[in-house]
């Protein structure tokens, strides 16, 4: 009885800090379509305006084959991608997903994903919420 009390108060702790799903806003979401052949890395930037951290665990879209959170790196003149599990977004506070930096990397992406178009992207968070956003689709110079 008591670790089942616990458990309820640190799930209540839990959910009276996290952020939810209409407290993160997602802009300036696009992708750089490069060939069919070649991952296209998508972009945008998400807005947490709650009280509590959220994190970035996941994404999906019909336009890729699959689609992963990654990471840009550069050390000592080495530069390096790697998979990254999640992405913390602190309460009052932005990531941005830009080139250099943490991404989306689109692979096998489908025929929907050529310039001009938009294709729908869903981001899973920490809290089991899912947001849609449409990403503008621009050619190799961000266009």
């Amino acid at each position: 009885m008591r670790v089942w009390a616990f458990e309820i108060a640190t799930a209540a702790l839990f959910l009276a800090t996290a952020a939810h799903a209409a407290d993160v806003k997602v802009s300036d979401a696009w992708f750089r379509y490069l060939t069919p052949q070649v991952p296209s890395g998508g972009y945008f930037t998400v807005t947490n305006t709650g009280k509590g951290e959220v994190a970035l665990t996941g994404a999906s879209s019909p336009a890729c084959g699959m689609l992963m959170l990654h990471q840009s790196m550069n050390m000592s003149g080495m530069s390096s991608m790697e998979d990254v599990k999640t992405v913390a977004v602190p309460a009052g506070g932005e990531v941005k997903f830009a080139p250099g930096g943490y991404h989306l990397m689109c692979m096998n992406p489908a025929p929907a994903m050529k310039p001009g178009a938009v294709v729908d992207v869903t981001l899973q968070f920490s809290d089991k919420s899912e947001i849609k956003s449409g990403f503008a689709v621009k050619n190799a110079q961000g266009k």
